[in-house]
């Protein structure tokens, strides 16, 4: 230690007087320096070596001399440099000896059992030093390999305390050495590829892993922050040293510690881990094998919510624990099983309204006199925060749950559950972006529970409430959030599978609510409103169902067919058409509709042709609905006039669009009666030969019809397609 000045020449002239061994400048190593009282004062110490032969003579003399000057009682002993660490709890000369003397003492550390509070010393000098960049790369590159030294302490540690025989103060100093060298090894290896890999040679990523399944490392702070502290810089982003840990045990210790009384400044510490490892495919195995680890994610997030108020140490954890949850339950089925209950359900959607009620982070340029953001408008979703986006997350995961096969049983018998969701959907704040998120979680939940006709029976039966809210509430086009009315519709057409179902839904408004919706600009809406609709239609509807479909959805479905680019929402609303056309003209109840189509402008003859032409090839079922309907539609006056018409090639082959594939480019080539006489033809070869069937039964009622020879395309018909009928 330097008392006044600095630099070579003043050590060479302290060494002089303390020690009276005489020294050159070029004979020094300059370890650098050091604070020895950070915080209370900036007295900086500079560290130097030095190797010089000296004869026995001379070690004899400076042996025991008093050295310095009077008033500093300085006595010289002579310590071998391996065991200066037994000799001192110095840390200037700890210090200078961990950066010097590495290699010649790291043999020493391993192979001595007794000093355990020296080495433990030793260990946490290299450690601090290991927090820079350039001296965790010089000591992992240096000959004495540091890192096998630790691993073996590690292991000797570790077996050492699992001991029960030892007393409690060996206990005590064992904890200490474990401590000290779990901090050496997470800082050698912070960004340090090298230092991981001697590390997992060496089996040192494995002994962390058994460190975290000890008591201790659940129950002592210290080693808890350690212990996990090292798996995280050991295996961040390093798949090796990731699997070396999950196939060590470490998963299970990480969600039990979350669950322990730990300080929660431990808590970042503990789930960025567990997020690095959850990154690894082997994790989704263990979570898959271990029925309480998802639970156990759950539970922690519930009670992490509750301390999250104003605490952001747990809010930070939440957040990765979240994800974590959410990865998990998306990459693996068997997760999602597991998660099949509903304490976990409610718990999750705990978990959704905590995010939902957090207040939008305000943005740093936020001015107090910036004006508010306009109102969304219909069919446009609401803006997205931080909070959001987790919310998000967490829904997928409920709906991702609920959709499991297991989940019909489990979760749609719960009372519990079930009146959860009917709250969630029945609130009075609808129109809030909160309500609105958990009524889209609510709906997307019960839609994957309403997947049998017994499910879609009972809600409908018990709970009329909910679904008179999801109509007038949720689906109509006013609500803000498009993600809601997707869920609810989703639901609802669920709802309309079973026949039951279907009168009791029509007199609750539903045909009026969907049919609002069947030009709408989401697309996925759009889709579920006119299967609403058409499942409505189906069967037996009810003559003032029939009737009010026709007056408020036709000319909606008849103009999305001619104008949609979409090649699924223009099939689903064809089907819709042809569904329509039956009801009306093949039941005699429908009577009053039929007069409002034959009194109107409605041209239903053109979608159901220009599906059979456009998407028969692809889509063969369609297509015989399609044929059905013109079938039905050639027994009336008002229609036969537009299949002949369109039987001339001229007027039909536009219909079709450029096409996609050569089976398309074949029929935009021909005309509607090419394509008829191709299917009575070839049809009974294909693998639906049930649409040769209907293009014959088309081609005869066309051909019993009251046209004459003056009508066009008679004589198509006549001289193309009723030849083959024979």
């Amino acid at each position: 230690m330097l008392d006044d000045g600095v630099g070579v020449s003043t050590a060479v002239r302290e060494i002089l007087e303390e020690t009276g061994i005489r020294v050159e400048g070029g004979d020094l190593v300059d370890l650098g320096s050091v604070y020895p009282s950070p915080g209370a004062c900036d007295e900086e110490v500079g560290l130097y070596a030095c190797e010089k032969y000296v004869t026995e003579e001379e070690l004899e003399r400076v042996k025991d001399r008093l050295g310095g000057l009077s008033d500093e009682l300085i006595t010289v002993r002579l310590v071998r440099v391996c065991d200066l660490w037994r000799q001192t709890s110095d840390m200037k000369a700890l210090a200078a000896f961990a950066d010097e003397s590495t290699d010649r003492v790291l043999e020493g550390l391993v192979l001595d059992t007794t000093c355990v509070v020296a080495t433990a010393k030793t260990f946490k000098a290299l450690a601090d030093q290991c927090q820079d960049l350039s001296t965790r790369t010089r000591l992992t590159q240096h000959p004495s390999n540091l890192p096998r030294a630790l691993c073996a302490v590690l292991q000797r540690t570790l077996n050492d305390l699992r001991q029960l025989s030892s007393s409690e103060s060996s206990r005590a100093d064992d904890i200490f050495l474990l401590i000290q060298t779990l901090r050496c090894m997470g800082n050698l290896s912070a960004d340090n590829n090298d230092a991981r890999a001697q590390l997992l040679e060496h089996g040192g990523v494995a002994s962390i892993g058994s460190v975290l399944g000890i008591a201790e490392a659940q129950s002592e702070p210290l080693l808890t922050r350690a212990a996990f502290g090292a798996a995280l810089n050991v295996a961040l982003d390093h798949a090796e040293c990731s699997k070396a840990l999950l196939a060590a045990g470490a998963l299970h210790p990480h969600l039990q510690v979350l669950g322990t009384g730990v300080p929660s400044d431990v808590w970042p510490i503990v789930c960025m881990s567990l997020d690095n490892l959850c990154e690894h495919d082997d994790a989704a195995a263990q979570f898959e094998g271990h029925s309480d680890y998802a639970a156990s994610v759950v539970r922690t997030l519930s009670l992490l919510s509750r301390r999250a108020d104003g605490d952001q140490l747990a809010r930070g954890a939440m957040r990765t624990l979240v994800w974590v949850l959410c990865e998990t339950v998306e990459k693996s089925a068997p997760v999602r099983r597991q998660l099949c209950s509903p304490s976990a359900v409610l718990a999750i959607f705990d978990l959704l309204d905590f995010y939902l009620s957090l207040p939008e982070p305000k943005e740093e340029d936020d001015d107090d006199s910036t004006p508010a953001p306009a109102p969304a408008l219909p069919n446009r979703p609401i803006r997205q925060s931080a909070a959001n986006r987790y919310a998000d997350a967490v829904t997928q995961a409920i709906v991702g749950v609920s959709g499991e096969d297991e989940a019909l049983a489990a979760l749609f018998p719960s009372q519990p559950l079930t009146s959860r969701l009917v709250s969630i959907l029945t609130s009075n704040e609808a129109g809030s972006p909160r309500a609105d998120a958990m009524a889209a979680a609510a709906a997307l939940c019960l839609g994957n529970l309403a997947r049998t006709d017994d499910h879609c029976t009972r809600l409908v039966a018990e709970h009329s409430a909910v679904v008179t809210t999801l109509i007038h509430e949720w689906l109509i086009p006013r609500s803000v959030n498009v993600r809601t009315r997707h869920a609810a519709s989703g639901l609802l057409k669920n709802l309309c599978l079973p026949p039951a179902n279907r009168p009791s839904l029509a007199a609750m408004g539903l045909v009026a609510a969907a049919a609002a919706s069947v030009k709408s600009a989401v697309v996925p809406i759009q889709a579920n409103c006119i299967g609403i609709l058409r499942h409505l239609a189906n069967g037996s509807p009810e003559p003032d169902t029939v009737l009010e479909m026709v007056n408020v959805a036709l000319a909606d479905a008849l103009s999305v067919v001619k104008e949609t680019d979409v090649d699924a929402i223009r099939c689903e609303a064809t089907r819709l058409i042809a569904t329509i056309a039956k009801r009306v003209y093949l039941t005699e109840g429908n009577r009053v509709a039929r007069d409002v189509i034959d009194n109107s402008e409605f041209d239903l003859v053109t979608p159901l042709v220009r599906l059979v032409m456009l998407d028969g090839v692809r889509h063969p079922l369609l297509r015989q609905e399609s044929l059905v309907a013109l079938t039905v539609l050639a027994t009336q006056p008002r229609h036969v006039g537009g299949i002949l018409r369109l039987l001339v090639k001229e007027n039909s082959a536009p219909l079709a669009k450029p096409p996609t594939t050569d089976a398309i480019t074949e029929v935009e080539q021909n005309g509607f009666a090419e394509v008829l006489a191709n299917l009575i033809t070839n049809g009974a070869d294909t693998p639906f030969p049930q649409a040769a069937l209907q293009a014959k039964s088309l081609v005869t009622q066309l051909a019993t019809s009251s046209a004459t020879e003056s009508d066009e395309g008679v004589s198509v018909l006549r001289t193309m397609l009723i030849p083959l009928l024979s």
